[in-house]
């Protein structure tokens, strides 16, 4: 098991996503620099969504991106467990969102 909100774990989300075939036949014509950050770990990963396929980099918070959703561990966590949904969050401003 990988530990949450690293590489390994985007890298799996997006391993994941690769061998789901109604993934790839949505996002077929997707092309977007999606920026996540966890302030209180200090961590910031890109996911570069090109025609159904996603790397993960592991960049700096203010990287050029698409959209940014930053937020602190607590918060991803909630998320990322279905105990708060992302609308809530975001709402609440637990997760702030940029982009157009």
């Amino acid at each position: 098991m990988v530990q949450y909100f690293t590489k390994a774990f985007f890298d799996e989300v997006a391993s994941r996503l690769h061998a789901d075939e109604e993934w790839v036949k949505k996002a077929t014509n997707v092309t977007a620099k999606v920026v996540l950050t966890c302030f209180d770990r200090k961590v910031s990963f890109l996911l570069d969504i090109q025609g159904g396929r996603i790397s993960v980099t592991e960049v700096v918070s203010d990287a050029p991106a698409d959209f940014k959703f930053e937020g602190n561990y607590d918060s991803w966590t909630q998320l990322g467990k279905g105990e708060k949904d992302f609308q809530s969050l975001v709402m609440g401003g637990k997760i702030r969102f940029r982009g157009s």
